[in-house]
Formats: C-alpha cells, structure tokens, sequence
C-alpha cells in the first residue's frame, strides 16, 4: 500500500473526509479569489491531510511514472458548510503540501466554532469539498453521504485534451475514497486515461481534435503534430465508457477506434495507437492502395494480460531481448513485464485461443489442430490486425510481391525510375537500424541533408545510408521502414538485425506452411516457410 492520504486534525486529533489525486499549483493570487465568499472571518481551524492509497498495484499498470503526485507549492482548497444550530456556517481554507507526504493549513469559518472537524461533517447539512486552489468551484472529489463520509467523483468530462500521458494522468485521474472512524480515507481509482497516438498527418500542423460519443457529447481541444506529422494527447474518461460508441476526429478526418464493444476500467491506461486516413499510400494491386502502421506489432504481458499496441518508431524491434526469448508453448511467456514482436503462424484449423492463436507459442508442433493448423491453402485463425481495432489486416503474399516488385511509384530516386524500396542503415549517428526503405506512391522527396543513396529496387549490403535527421526527413515524405528483426524458432532468435520474416496471411497448398517476405543482404524472397517460425507483423489499412 502506498501511503499518501488521510484527513487528520492536528490540534483536535479528529479525522475529517475528502481527498483528490491529481497535482494542482496555484499562486496566492487564487488562494485568495477562493476564500472571499466566507469574507475571511478568519476562525481558525488547523488541519492536517495525508493520503492512504488502496490498491496501488493495480492502477495505471501500464504507465512507467505512475504515481500520486504532489509537489512543493502544490495547494488544496477545501470549503463546505455547516448550518447546524451553533455551527460554523460556511468554512473554508487552504492547505499546502509539505514534507513527509502531508497537506496541512486552516479552515476559516463564517462563524465561532469550538466543535471538533470531525462534527463539522455530522451536522445537518454539511458537506465538503477539496479543490486544487486555482480550480474555481467545479468540485473532483465531494462528499455525498456525511454519515458514513463516502465518497463520489464529479468528473469534469468537459476538459480539454493533456499533451502527454504523463500530464493526463497527473490532471485528469479521478479517485473515490470511504471514511472508516480509526483508518480515515482510502482512496480507488476511478476512471481511465485514453492515450492517443495518431501518424500520418500533415507535419508541424495544429489541429482542432474531437472525442464525441454518439449522443453528440464532444470532448474537444487543439493539437500540434511533430515534424514526422505525429500528434500525441490524452484524455480522461468515465470508467464504463464503451469506445464503440466513440469516434476520435482530428480536423475533417474520422479516426476509428474498435470494432466491437470495448468498455474502460478504473485505474487504466489505453494506448490507442492509429493512423489518420491522409496518411502516405501504398499500391498492392492495380485497384488497391494501403496505410501502413506506423510500427511493427508488439505485445506486452503484464504478469497476468497481454497489451497489443505497435512499436514506438518504426526502427523498433525486440530481437533477441528477453520477451522473444521467453515464450512458453501455451500463449504465455515465463517473465513479467516483456515484449513479444515475432509471431508465429496459426490457421484457423488450430485448437488454439486466446494469446496463442496469435502465435505466440515456442510450440513446433505443425500439421495438427493442436498446433499451427493443418488445413492447407487456410486463413488465419485471428488475423493480427483484430487486435489493433476496425480495420487493421495484414497484408496477402500477393500484395507483398506486388508492392516490392511490380508497382509503380511515379519516383525517381538515384537515376532509378519507380523505386519502391532500399536497403538501408538508419540513425548511423546514433543506433543503427538495417531493415528496408519502402518509398511511398509518388514520392518526391529530393536526397535529403545525411541520406546517401544505395541501390534501389534490388537487394544490397544495406548500402543506402541514413542519420537521424536524414531518416525524420524520409518518414516525413511518407516513407515506411521495416526492420531487420530477425525470425524465431522455439524461443530461439537468429539473425537480429541482419535480416527479417514478414508474415502475409496468405496459405500455400502445404498443410505446414505460410507465406511470408523474408529480405537480408543476400536476397529478397517472397515464399512458403514453416508456420512454427516467428516472423514479424507489419498490419495495414485499406486506403477507402
């Protein structure tokens, strides 16, 4: 149990309600606004408040810097009143963060008082409330029930979107806490965090942003994309809200969010990682064109469930890192708290369910239903994209051969008409990645400042070449990077960062194999393997 929280009277002894998780600063400016409406009668009561949080381990699992978190300078502002004969009348007050995990300063009451806090509470009408000093009146955490002093949130569903996750769950994240008489408060959780990275868009761009449910009612604010035409923000929802019957807008674009209903839970955070429909086009066929991830798929097991989500930036990968390496037979991994981005192949004549339909398994049982399959010519059991929401899929064998070796990109580059991909070293003055280079449906970008040109359209020593800076300038022209990720076999990685399996969902006439694209520095190949392999998982969506 972290220990935060817990209304205590420091010269009375006697525990008084109310408690809020976010961190509030104000200046004196505030503090005073807010207490003019008891007119300073200035009858002082000395309070103290620490904070006891339950069930800590179990709220923002997914979040690195979870915390509760206040600060020095930080200010609460508590106010209620008691009109109980002979009672305070209205009182009010701020209280300061200090040292040792405690809140502590004076109520002002309206009028004389020498009862005790903790009957200011009991009287008729009490209630009471604590604000972050410069909050105005809208209250995160009032009391609704003074007899037994629980709890409710008001949550303040009309707030704008935070830049980061790290600021959303520190403003928006909602506690309910109960008083029992002798341990004082205990505060939960009580809403989510939905996380929102959208690529694709235009670089460097603000943009009007829209949470709207199906009702009409709107969440809304302004973002700013990145230079790589990223936007990252964050929002606080109300435990239970189905994000079926939600839809994100950015500008004039629609970005879906699930294809089924999904409702949120207490204490979460949900990453919802999307790309906006404007984003660069990819031909597969001569009808065809797709928006690929900004990332390859990754799963993460928390020690009880598994995080689908795509990788950070698309030179990502795990390799040969614990996560690969400890996948179990059964859709498990025996460690907590890894990564998972090689998958294998499972058709839909496997007895396999949950986690393991997605081929997470070390199993190299094929051509059986308790294996990968054993129906030649299947479909995947659980297309990969399922787990990212509406319409994520993942690309034939045909749509693969068609976008490396036959389309037309309309693109000159390094006196090579239509090039369509490279092998590259990306960030060569930082980390450096290999994989492939996959240029865009006409793309124009010139040599940019740090890329120097290897061969196009056929296979190299990776022999085109890219800093850092040179590679942001690509991805902001709308070029894709696969990684050399290398493949698994059991729990055993080869070839990390020399060469890497793509898996298509596409089946050969062979019970025991899938078709995937596999490139390293000797060839590109696009055939027939052993569903055992783990490969990696680049989704798409079709261009509408």
């Amino acid at each position: 149990m972290k220990t935060k929280n817990i209304f205590k009277a420091l010269a009375l002894a006697m525990l008084m309600p109310a408690m809020l998780l976010t961190t509030a600063c104000s200046n004196e400016d505030d503090v005073v606004n807010n207490t003019e409406n008891i007119a300073n009668k200035g009858y002082e009561l000395p309070v103290t408040v620490n904070v006891t949080r339950q069930d800590a381990a179990a709220t923002r699992a997914t979040f690195d810097g979870s915390k509760l978190n206040f600060g020095e300078g930080d200010k609460l502002f508590v106010k209620g009143n008691d009109s109980s004969a002979g009672g305070a009348g209205f009182f009010a007050g701020t209280l300061t963060w200090q040292s040792g995990g405690t809140f502590s300063g004076t109520i002002l009451t309206e009028n004389a008082y020498s009862g005790t806090i903790d009957a200011l509470f009991t009287a008729g009408s009490a209630l009471a409330t604590l604000l972050p000093a410069n909050y105005g009146d809208y209250p995160y955490l009032s009391f609704t029930n003074k007899d037994t002093y629980s709890a409710s949130v008001n949550y303040d569903a009309t707030k704008t979107f935070a830049t980061s996750k790290a600021t959303a769950v520190e403003q928006f994240s909602f506690e309910v806490g109960g008083y029992t008489s002798g341990t004082g408060f205990a505060l939960h959780p009580s809403n989510a965090i939905l996380n929102f990275t959208i690529t694709g868009l235009a670089a460097s761009t603000e943009f009007a942003v829209a949470f709207k449910d199906n009702t009409d009612f709107t969440i809304s604010g302004n973002v700013t994309t990145n230079v790589s035409g990223t936007a990252t923000f964050a929002i606080g929802v109300n435990v239970g809200t189905d994000l079926k019957n939600w839809t994100l807008k950015v500008g004039t674009l629609t970005i879906p969010l699930v294809n089924s209903s999904m409702e949120v839970a207490a204490g979460k955070i949900y990453n919802i990682n999307r790309l906006a429909p404007n984003g660069p086009r990819f031909k597969v066929s001569d009808t065809k064109q797709v928006y690929f991830s900004k990332g390859n798929l990754q799963a993460t097991y928390n020690g009880s469930s598994w995080t689908w989500a795509f990788a950070a930036n698309q030179w990502d990968y795990v390799g040969n890192a614990a996560g690969n390496t400890s996948i179990n037979g059964n859709g498990t991994v025996s460690a907590n708290n890894v990564t998972v981005d090689l998958f294998g192949w499972v058709g839909a004549s496997s007895n396999w369910t949950g986690a393991a339909q997605y081929g997470i398994s070390n199993s190299t049982v094929t051509n059986n239903v308790d294996g990968y399959g054993n129906v030649a010519s299947e479909a995947l059991k659980a297309d990969w994209g399922t787990t990212m929401g509406t319409g994520w899929r993942t690309l034939t064998i045909d749509e693969w051969t068609y976008l490396l070796n036959t389309r037309v990109t309309g693109a000159l580059v390094n006196s090579t008409s239509n090039a369509r991909y490279t092998y590259a070293v990306i960030n060569t003055d930082g980390t450096e990645v290999k994989g492939l280079i996959i240029f865009p449906d006409g793309y124009v970008g010139e040599t940019p400042t740090g890329v120097t040109w290897g061969t196009i359209n056929a296979k190299s020593a990776f022999t085109t070449t890219c800093t850092s800076a040179g590679w942001l300038a690509l991805n902001a022209a709308g070029c894709i990077f696969l990684p050399a990720a290398g493949y698994r076999e059991g729990s055993t990685v080869t070839d990390a960062g020399v060469g890497a399996g793509y898996w298509s969902s596409s089946s050969p006439s062979n019970a025991t194999y899938a078709h995937t694209m596999y490139f390293d520095s000797d060839y590109m190949r696009f055939y027939a393997t052993n569903r055992k392999y783990g490969f990696c998982v680049r989704l798409v969506q079709d261009v509408e």
